[in-house]
């Protein structure tokens, strides 16, 4: 690691990322091809309608598993304090990039750490609502009512679309906006100016100045 760079990420934290975001972007596609009959050509991206019906599921369970590693390996780091409160009502000046009126921050802004539980609650429901979606047949007890599953599609639609629309954020946020914040999620490393910029408590934790 360069001397100008500081340690922000594990290999195994970035792995974990990876792996929730993209599958997440598959569940995003395969959803949105079932119900737009006008993007229904995007399973052909995957091999067709039969292969998206699989792969979509399959994918649902990795991003399960993937989200449960990450919530365990991050939500330390995540509980909101004062210093919480105080950035988010300076959300205004974080966002038209005015520092001097933003609250210094640790590893993580009021921000991030809203984003990690907005995505953890919609990913306990993702799961919750698509496992009667992918055995409408019920398990023993008899099929699913019709009313059920509608609901659980219902829930199941606004939550694919919440996600996506927190993701736009979440990559716009990651690398038009605040540039060298994606470095770290690709190589584990930011420079010691961008930690000093966005993250100066973290930045004085790491180097003691």
């Amino acid at each position: 690691m360069k001397r100008n760079q500081l340690r922000r990420f594990t290999y195994a934290e970035r792995v974990v990322h990876w792996v929730v975001g993209l599958s997440f972007l598959l569940l995003l596609f395969t959803g949105l091809a079932f119900s737009y009959p006008s993007l229904f050509w995007i399973t052909e991206l995957v091999g067709g309608g039969p292969a998206a019906r699989v792969i979509h599921p399959v994918a649902g369970i990795v991003f399960s598993v993937g989200l449960v590693f990450m919530f365990f390996l991050w939500v330390k780091d995540m509980f909101f304090g004062k210093a919480d409160v105080d950035w988010i009502k300076a959300i205004r000046a974080y966002a038209s990039h005015d520092r001097a009126k933003v609250p210094p921050t640790g590893k993580y802004n009021a921000g991030q750490k809203s984003f990690f539980w907005v995505q953890a609650v919609l990913g306990v429901v993702l799961l919750l609502t698509g496992i009667p979606l992918w055995f409408p047949g019920g398990f023993g007890g008899g099929p699913f009512g019709g009313g059920f599953l509608a609901t659980m599609r219902f829930l199941h639609y606004l939550s694919t679309l919440g996600g996506g629309l927190f993701l736009i954020i979440h990559v716009y946020l990651g690398t038009v906006a605040y540039p060298g914040t994606l470095g770290g999620m690709l190589w584990g490393t930011v420079s010691r100016g961008w930690a000093r910029l966005h993250h100066p408590l973290w930045a004085k934790e790491k180097t003691g100045a």
